[in-house]
């Protein structure tokens, strides 16, 4: 059978098989190699000159420059016990080098350095707490907290925020809950940063999702992921720093990879459509519980910064104690990690590391190193610590 053209139908077939199977192949291969990126490098860095500072040193110069800014000294050194505590592990893109945005934002007004949370109790184990756009950090403290009490009650408690700001890693949250005994869960949403599979234009932010794991020794299991491929203030501290990203990571405004930091319009979600519909489902249950704005509705990060962020979030608690003796349960989680990380290596890997290993032996290194600081950043913090009359950091 022919067309009228002249063309064979199973020429035809032929033709349009091999360009489907070109159309998925170059598909797989973009969202392999950008899955790729980070199998190979699971905690994703970028390369720029550092200065080591002490990790006590470094909190007690901070919190006395944030406590200048209105602060409460007991607010003031939670907050950055948690930034330096994320420096520690690893994290930096969440850390210390966040701290000028937030101090610009409380002089604008958009974070209250005094501030009234609310907590109100909706169900047995349910909860809502309005941030009152205090430092989301405080903010997602205090519903760890009340999640926990309703969790000792109940033996399941599930807080939803609403009012609140960047909060930074939400690791530390589900480490200090692990610590006493929870399962946690911890969600939060931030503004467009994020394309959906398929989209030229972002939609979600980075969405984090954090899950945590009691273990032995206190060495908690603990996956604390942006739903992008990285996160985006990993792409801010490049752009303070003045330096390149690996090709990749995402897109300028016209939806064309770029490697220029300050060029970055969204990023690509991890795992393609996967991380894609986790974020949005994250989305979905930081901002519809407690009647946040969602995705493009929330006031961007590094936008206006006299508009309150209006950030949502969810905390989830559940106690072990009425499932198993904690010791036991704590027991056979570290068993279960010592299993994880005996398996056999895979070709370029020299190891197998359960989640929250990294972190965890990056703290015990840089506890004893130092806190590796942008040259770029340092001087900032430097010149904020000078303005408030607070010596500056010194170089290891």
């Amino acid at each position: 059978m022919t067309f009228g053209v002249g063309v064979s139908l199973s020429a035809w077939v032929s033709v349009e098989t091999r360009n489907l199977a070109m159309m998925h192949f170059k598909l797989f291969k973009k969202v392999y190699t950008h899955m790729l990126i980070i199998s190979l490098n699971p905690m994703a860095k970028i390369s720029h000159e550092t200065s080591c500072v002490d990790s006590v040193e470094l909190t007690d110069k901070c919190t006395r420059l944030l406590s200048a800014h209105g602060l409460s000294e007991s607010d003031a050194s939670e907050v950055i016990t948690h930034l330096v505590r994320t420096n520690l592990r690893g994290t930096d893109s969440h850390g210390i080098a966040r701290l000028p945005h937030y101090l610009r934002r409380i002089k604008a007004g958009s974070i209250r350095a005094e501030h009234a949370m609310s907590f109100k109790q909706v169900a047995s184990t349910l909860g809502v707490l309005d941030g009152d756009h205090a430092l989301g950090h405080l903010v997602v403290k205090r519903a760890c907290a009340e999640a926990a009490a309703l969790a000792r009650k109940s033996g399941a408690g599930w807080v939803s925020i609403c009012n609140s700001s960047h909060c930074g890693a939400l690791a530390p949250f589900g480490l200090d809950l692990a610590s006493g005994g929870f399962i946690s869960f911890v969600f939060t949403h931030v503004d467009p940063m994020v394309l959906p599979h398929g989209s030229r234009e972002p939609f979600c932010g980075t969405n984090p999702i954090c899950i945590t794991v009691p273990g032995a020794g206190g060495d908690h299991l603990c996956l604390d992921m942006a739903t992008s491929i990285v996160p985006w203030n990993l792409v801010a501290n490049a752009a303070n720093e003045e330096i390149a990203i690996p090709k990749g990571w995402g897109v300028d405004a016209m939806g064309c990879d770029t490697t220029e930091p300050k060029q970055i319009n969204a990023l690509y979600p991890v795992g393609g459509y996967k991380g894609s519909g986790l974020g949005l489902m994250i989305d979905i249950l930081c901002s519809m519980l407690s009647a946040s704005p969602y995705g493009p509705d929330i006031p961007k990060m590094y936008g206006d910064l006299s508009a309150h962020r209006r950030l949502g979030g969810l905390v989830g608690v559940i106690d072990v104690k009425p499932f198993s003796d904690l010791e036991e349960f704590k027991a056979r989680a570290q068993g279960l990690a010592e299993r994880y990380m005996n398996l056999a290596p895979a070709l370029g890997f020299d190891r197998v590391m359960f989640p929250g290993q990294p972190e965890i032996e990056s703290e015990r290194e840089r506890r004893a190193s130092g806190i590796p600081i942008g040259v770029r950043t340092m001087d900032e913090l430097n010149e904020l610590l000078g303005a408030c009359g607070i010596e500056p950091l010194v170089q290891r």
